[in-house]
């Protein structure tokens, strides 16, 4: 009798089959997997876009689109230096920040260039406007500065006197004639600064007046000092034929001390006859602080009354003599007419519009008996025939 029955044997047979057919479903479940896998990983990435937004975008834009549009590189394929932190924003723009930069730079440059030359071209046009309208205004500063330009006082006498009418000799002298005659007399200013002088050589060059100076006042010290050369300049000129003029540095800041000037004068004069006037000459001090800087002009004209009143006390002619910035800005002109002016203000021509007697009209000017510059004067009044 057989070990197993028929039944047994089937249960067998099947169980096996299951395990088999088991473990071949395993096998190709995890083949598939695997194969999956590797498909996927082949596959490129796509862009995560909605498929119903790509629907609406037409081919017109697409192409309109591809036309504009620049090439960006692929971020998978970026260098380490495009994909850097320096590097994550786009060049094109940084070169766009650097040209707007300069194109600002330039335009602000520009700007200060046009500003500039309208700056200058409205100096050139204030310049050429002041210098044609010569009636109603003239320069106040000296040739080697800067022109400042104000307007005419008409109420003040006006100078007379013809440009057209002057004329210089070889020499450099000027004269003034009137219908060819020459009316003016040529004459010089001096003081210890031009040394010994030989009066004799200086009137056989054709000197006809000189204005000697008699002294000064300190103007820091406030103390009256004497030319020393006052005296011999005076005994040379008169034993020469030369009219003599006097003048003296005034740095009064008070009528007191103009009047203790004025009689200074006088003294050192000591009832010597003199054909020229005794001026009161009022000067500014260049680079350096000065006694009278800061006297007004009321009080400064004060002073120069009182000095003038005094002169003419005395039976000699007063003056009062400063540039065209001094007499203008600093003096009351109304109330010195009467004294007559020596105005200082270098040049063949003057654009001063008032009235006056003298001007020195050079420092650097040549002359037989003295060594070195010496000023030239123009004189347009006959004192020596009064």
């Amino acid at each position: 009798m057989s070990m197993f029955d028929n039944d047994s044997y089937n249960d067998g047979v099947n169980a096996g089959k299951r395990i088999a057919i088991g473990c071949m479903v395993a096998s190709l479940t995890v083949l598939a997997i695997l194969l999956l896998t590797f498909s996927a990983n082949k596959k490129p990435k796509r862009n995560n876009i909605n498929q119903s937004t790509l629907a609406t975008v037409s081919a017109t834009d697409v192409k309109k689109h591809e036309a504009k549009a620049e090439y960006v590189p692929d971020e998978e394929k970026r260098t380490s230096d495009e994909l850097s932190f320096w590097n994550m924003y786009d060049k094109n723009e940084e070169e766009k920040t650097v040209i707007s930069a300069d194109k600002t730079e330039k335009s602000d440059l520009r700007k200060k260039k046009e500003e500039l030359l309208n700056e200058l071209k409205k100096e050139a046009e204030s310049e050429n406007e002041a210098k044609i309208d010569t009636k109603n205004k003239f320069n106040l500063k000296t040739a080697d500065e800067e022109p400042e330009y104000v307007a005419v006082n008409k109420a003040l006498s006006a100078n007379e006197l013809n440009d057209d009418n002057f004329y210089k000799d070889d020499d450099g002298r000027l004269y003034y004639q009137v219908n060819g005659r020459t009316t003016s007399h040529f004459g010089i200013d001096v003081s210890k600064n031009n040394g010994d002088i030989d009066w004799k050589k200086v009137r056989e060059d054709g000197v006809e007046f000189a204005m000697l100076k008699i002294g000064s006042r300190g103007y820091s010290t406030g103390k009256i000092i004497l030319d020393e050369n006052f005296q011999k300049n005076c005994d040379g000129c008169s034993a020469n034929g030369i009219d003599v003029g006097a003048y003296f540095f005034s740095q009064a800041v008070t009528k007191e001390e103009a009047l203790e000037e004025a009689n200074y004068c006088v003294a050192a004069l000591g009832g010597r006859k003199i054909a020229y006037p005794v001026v009161f000459d009022t000067e500014a001090v260049a680079n350096d602080s000065y006694r009278t800087e800061n006297v007004s002009a009321s009080t400064l004209t004060e002073c120069a009354v009182t000095f003038c009143d005094v002169i003419r006390a005395y039976g000699y002619i007063p003056m009062v003599a400063g540039t065209k910035e001094q007499l203008v800005r600093r003096l009351d002109l109304n109330r010195l007419y009467s004294y007559g002016f020596w105005l200082f203000d270098t040049g063949e021509l003057s654009d001063y519009p008032y009235r006056y007697a003298m001007r020195q009209y050079s420092n650097e000017g040549s002359v037989s008996g003295i060594n070195g510059n010496v000023s030239y004067d123009i004189c347009f009044i006959s004192y020596a025939e009064r």
